[in-house]
């Protein structure tokens, strides 16, 4: 079963990267001391001594492995670059191709490749490029949604895909507690990774205002509103805010460029602008009118009540899931 441990992690638990920042060296760190895979999410720039500084100063916070994620449809080849240098235990990549001449660099450098994926077709090539494992992630999960399949349909597809191999199959995509990660296993799974459950942690490096908002509102929705002109064609799933429903039918030609600016932020050491409808999350220096700006979260974020350590989180996921499974065994 995945507490039993997977890619050599005592539990198969994975912290989901999440942008732009907000998981730092403070929650990769906790969760790897916890016996998880905590990932850090690398800038979307080319930024190879900002990526070494978070790296290095998660290993003063842990000793445990752990990894960071890549974005391919952003400059990454510096950033990547340190990473193998680096030699961090994972390497997570998302939304674009990974062939297996990059996967067996990664391996060169002992590094394993997780490639998340939204569809049977991108897991498809992902088993082709030798990869370590797939996270399948549904459409329920938060943040941008690379597939529009929900993750019942899509992961059994995926676990019969790979029986032939060693690739461990995670599951992605509304899970938050125990029981999801129990019917994950149910389906085929090794493990689970988890977004808003991390999101709403004490380490997470969300803005304050944004974690309450998670705790208070139940709902989300599928849109494009967001982010259109940096990053087209990349829908994404968020919370449905005051602000969201008063907007959520923008017309298709309006974007973030011609928009007022309403706050401001500090990403990976950048001072940036935040403009109506960017893609932008609140971190935690961000300021102005927070409850305007893009809020993403998953379907099981009803299911979240408070915020909690990280290494909490993944006590918590291991046992519940023990404990339903062998209430149904029994």
């Amino acid at each position: 079963m995945g507490w039993k441990g997977i890619l050599g992690f005592d539990h198969g638990v994975v912290q989901a990267p999440l942008g732009p920042d907000i998981s730092g060296p403070e929650l990769a760190a906790a969760v790897a001391n916890a016996g998880g895979i905590g990932l850090l999410r690398l800038p979307d720039w080319p930024a190879p001594d900002r990526v070494r500084d978070l790296i290095r100063r998660t290993r003063s916070l842990t000793e445990r492995p752990f990894g960071a994620a890549i974005v391919l449809a952003f400059p990454h080849e510096e950033n990547l670059r340190v990473v193998l240098e680096e030699k961090l235990a994972v390497l997570q990549v998302y939304w674009g191709e990974f062939p297996r001449e990059r996967v067996d660099e990664a391996h060169l450098a002992g590094v394993k490749v997780l490639h998340q994926v939204g569809s049977f077709e991108e897991a498809a090539k992902a088993k082709e490029a030798g990869v370590d494992g797939i996270i399948v992630q549904g459409c329920e999960a938060g943040g941008h949604v690379i597939g529009q399949e929900g993750l019942l349909s899509l992961l059994p597809r995926v676990v019969d895909l790979v029986s032939d191999t060693d690739i461990s199959v995670i599951a992605a995509g509304g899970i938050v507690d125990g029981c999801g990660y129990a019917a994950a296993l149910a389906l085929g799974a090794q493990g689970v990774c988890l977004g808003t459950r991390f999101l709403t942690t004490e380490e997470s490096f969300a803005h304050p205002l944004y974690k309450k908002r998670l705790i208070e509102i139940n709902c989300t929705d599928y849109t494009n509103v967001f982010g259109r002109a940096r990053w087209p064609g990349a829908p994404q799933r968020v919370l449905k805010t005051t602000f969201y429903d008063q907007w959520k039918n923008l017309p298709e030609q309006e974007t973030e460029e011609n928009q007022p600016i309403i706050g401001h932020t500090i990403i990976h050491g950048v001072h940036r602008d935040i403009r109506r409808f960017a893609g932008t999350v609140p971190n935690a220096t961000t300021t102005g009118d927070i409850d305007s700006m893009v809020m993403y979260a998953g379907q099981g974020v009803g299911l979240i009540t408070e915020i909690i350590p990280a290494n909490e989180v993944v006590k918590r996921l291991v046992s519940e899931a023990q404990h339903v499974i062998r209430e149904k065994l029994l």
